[in-house]
């Protein structure tokens, strides 16, 4: 592993924990709610559009695993 696939990791990691500390109750849903993200305030489909552009949790979610 080099050292610029290490920061990479880093960088990853602190985005996530950086999320996790900014919506510690993101996994809590109202019952009936359409639901909303966290980080956008993007209703999801069909009442709304989904995340908006540049949500981070949109970026993270469509990230691929290596």
């Amino acid at each position: 592993m080099g050292d610029e696939e290490v920061r990479g990791l880093r960088a990853e990691n602190a985005e996530l924990r950086r999320l996790l500390t900014k919506h510690q109750w993101a996994g809590l849903t109202p019952v009936k709610s359409t639901g909303a993200c966290p980080e956008c305030s993007g209703s999801k489909p069909p009442d709304g559009r989904g995340h908006r552009p540049g949500c981070a949790l949109a970026a993270a979610l469509a990230a691929q695993p290596d």
